[in-house]
């Protein structure tokens, strides 16, 4: 008699990636307060180029109808804060965990 039982699923069967161990977020939780302070400075950064930060927060609109997806949003919103990397770095903080960051040479941050 062999053995009849379902054979387990590889991880990467599951889910399309595999993935050795978890790693929980270790940032706080961002808050309402955390949002809007981003936005202000987003603003102020942001002044004498106010065709950017139009599209920054039509971008963010667009993912919060559902339109397009976080992949997209950065990608895009990294384009747009290219030479703001203060701005950047702040809004990596809203990133999900998953989105990698690495903070290069003089402080400047990619996503």
């Amino acid at each position: 008699m062999g053995f009849r039982g379902k054979m387990k699923r590889s991880k990467k069967e599951e889910h399309g990636v595999y993935m050795k161990f978890r790693v929980r977020d270790p940032r706080p939780t961002q808050t309402l307060q955390d949002g809007l302070r981003f936005v202000k400075n987003l603003k102020r950064g942001l002044a004498g180029e106010p065709d950017k930060y139009d599209e920054i927060i039509a971008i963010m609109r667009q993912f919060m109808s559902g339109s397009i997806c976080t992949a997209v949003v950065v990608e895009r919103v990294k384009v747009l804060l290219e030479g703001h990397p203060d701005l950047l770095r702040h809004f990596n903080q809203f990133l999900p965990w998953g989105y990698i960051r690495a903070h290069g040479p003089l402080g400047r941050t990619s996503v």
